[in-house]
């Protein structure tokens, strides 16, 4: 088979390289011998009959690969597509009511297409569901709910039928979602105890509904569980769903180490868990990391990684898109379910969008109804494109012997210290850019000594981070970061790089022993040391500097997930005399950035024939000064 990798691609080029293969005749026998939803549907898409965004084309190209994969008996491929599970799935659908209405609701083929996908593929060795992480996401008012319920219930009745001592789960983030959720799932169970296809099975099973539980008599359980409580360990699961699994009512690391316990106590039992949710504000969400990682891996389909993972993601391909109702049916594949549904769905589509941009809330509506991660806060500092466009996986330069500007921002009680390292750069076409690099210093004294709290406080996998080289963690015994940690570290950075410093930067308040240090080695180095005053009127430029570079795809910086949650969390903060960037909420971080915007106090002149630091400049009472003097200024500065 031809291997394709998408990286860099558009979603013309997966559509060109389904028509290849398709002209080539590598579909015909898929085409013979599987009619089911999901392949229709598949199908459908890449020949572009339904509009969809690149990541259901992805899933697309991927599914009808992988069911060449598995007719291919030279190939070592580990999964098959079973047809029979997909025809019970549907057929249960079929029956299952709808709580709504009481009457089972015909089901689009895209949800006919979700349900298909998560049961019909199999490990050829043992049967089991090849998916054992699966997230499907898609706009709100589509039938999410139903869907779950469908899947849930599926399981429940069916799938462990004969079985014993099974566990599921229906996990919702607060006590009040899960309450409305487990609502929906105990009157589709009390409408199939009285349906007539299901009634004698029910019966035999001796099902049992309660206020928290559905049960029978082999002690399977359906359980109703919440993030907030937490008690995942000693379960087995075989099957759970998380519903509203991107919401941020909770610490992300929360969610993240719940998701580890139900899956890891999942090893034993070959189960699955299912995460439905839309998008939501806060692009920090462990649901949003784990998206765009499937996304990766989908885009390298001559690739194995994750194929145990499923992503079936429908969303808009631009924020632009909201200007384009004929578009939205990317992320609200409802609207093509009827004539009648396209008009009414689309008519009230347009008037929350038209409300929303009156009310000066569009961001809302791009996140909510079009299914797109956004940093919807008003006053947010970057876009969130704008930080994934930066992100590269491979180091533009070689920084060996490179121009380099240096920012340091030292902690206070629980922050981070971080050092920002600025390198300057044209890349092949002529473009002026910069790539940065960080390393953070993390204590861990405010949160018990322990690193695995620090990391559920802040969101961040601090011991990854340190791994990769991008932190250093406390390690004495009462979580300090000490100042010869941090000194040593840039000394040795700058040394084994053998880096041409231009400028040291940093807080200019930062009066302490390990600043005093650090100037007087950058002066026996002979560098640039300057200190930076934090007010707005200072900051403005390298701020708004920093946010047009990130707009025009001038910034790159490794996949480092300190780096990407600094610069989300940053919002701006306004005076009479500028701006400068700050953080929404205490426990966010942002020392990173505000490293970066004291590196670009300086390196922002870099590309420029402006030197700042002219000494025929009278008007800079700093001018005379060396960087000891200027130190011993600030240090003594009173009023």
């Amino acid at each position: 088979m031809t291997e394709y990798d998408f990286n860099d691609k558009t979603s013309q080029d997966i559509i060109n390289a389904y028509e290849s293969e398709r002209d080539n005749g590598n579909y015909a026998v898929v085409i013979n011998q599987y009619k089911d939803p999901a392949t229709k549907y598949a199908f459908y898409v890449l020949e572009q009959k339904v509009q969809t965004a690149e990541s259901i084309k992805l899933w697309a190209f991927r599914h009808l690969q992988d069911l060449r994969r598995s007719l291919d008996d030279s190939s070592d491929f580990d999964y098959y597509y079973n047809l029979q599970r997909a025809r019970n799935i549907v057929q249960f659908a079929a029956l299952c009511p709808n709580p709504d209405s009481g009457q089972p609701t015909p089901l689009a083929l895209w949800q006919l297409a979700i349900l298909c996908e998560i049961e019909g593929w199999r490990n050829k060795q043992d049967n089991t569901p090849r998916f054992s992480d699966v997230i499907v996401s898609v706009g709100r008012t589509n039938g999410k709910t139903y869907l779950a319920t469908i899947l849930i219930m599926y399981h429940f009745l069916i799938d462990i039928d004969g079985l014993n001592n099974q566990d599921l789960a229906y996990v919702a983030t607060t006590t009040s979602q899960t309450d409305k959720g487990w609502r929906y799932i105990m009157s589709t169970a009390h409408m199939i105890e009285a349906t007539p296809g299901f009634k004698q099975l029910c019966k035999s099973r001796g099902l049992h509904v309660v206020s928290d539980k559905l049960s029978d008599n082999a002690e399977n359980r359906l359980l109703k569980m919440s993030q907030q409580s937490g008690v995942f360990d000693s379960f087995h699961f075989t099957f759970v769903v998380t519903d509203e699994a991107g919401s941020n009512e909770m610490p992300v690391m929360k969610i993240a180490d719940n998701k580890s316990k139900i899956t890891t106590g999942m090893t034993q039992s070959a189960g699955q868990i299912v995460q439905i949710s839309t998008a939501y504000p806060d692009s920090g969400s462990y649901l949003y990391k784990d998206e765009q990682i499937d996304i990766r891996a989908m885009r390298k389909d001559n690739n194995r990684a994750l194929d145990d993972h499923l992503l079936m993601l429908w969303t808009q391909d631009d924020v632009k898109e909201v200007h384009n109702p004929e578009l939205w049916v990317k992320s609200n594949p409802l609207i093509d379910l009827n004539e009648d549904k396209k008009i009414t769905m689309t008519r009230n589509l347009i008037g929350k969008r038209d409300s929303a941009s009156q009310d000066g809330k569009l961001a809302d509506f791009e996140n909510k109804n079009l299914n797109m991660w956004l940093q919807t806060k008003v006053n947010s500092y970057l876009k969130l494109k704008d930080i994934n466009d930066a992100i590269t996986n491979n180091p533009p330069i070689d920084i060996d012997g490179a121009v380099c500007y240096i920012g340091i921002d030292l902690s206070h009680f629980s922050d981070d210290s971080s050092l920002a390292f600025v390198f300057p750069f044209v890349d092949k076409e002529g473009h002026k850019k910069f790539y940065i690099k960080q390393h953070s210093f993390v204590p861990t004294a405010r949160s018990q000594g322990s690193i695995e709290i620090k990391s559920a406080q802040d969101g961040i996998n601090y011991r990854n981070a340190e791994k990769l080289g991008n932190a250093t963690i406390s390690k004495n015994s009462y979580g300090y970061v000490d100042d010869d940690t941090i000194y040593n570290y840039l000394v040795d950075f700058v040394t084994r790089h053998n880096l041409q410093v231009k400028y040291f930067l940093y807080d200019a308040w930062e009066a302490s022993p390990l600043v005093d240090r650090l100037c007087q080695y950058g002066d026996s180095m002979n560098w640039q040391v300057m200190p930076v005053r934090q007010g707005t009127l200072s900051l403005t430029q390298p701020t708004e500097y920093f946010r047009k570079l990130m707009n025009t795809k001038r910034i790159a910086f490794d996949n480092d997930e300190i780096l990407k949650y600094s610069l989300k969390n940053a919002i701006l903060l306004n005076d009479n005399h500028g701006i400068k960037v700050d953080k929404d909420k205490a426990t966010s971080k942002i020392d990173v950035v505000d490293a970066v915007i004291d590196a670009f106090f300086r390196a922002q002149y870099y590309f420029s024939d402006v030197n700042p630091d002219s000494e025929n400049d009278n008007n800079n009472p700093f001018v005379n000064m060396s960087a000891k003097e200027q130190e011993d200024y600030f240090a003594n500065y009173t009023f």
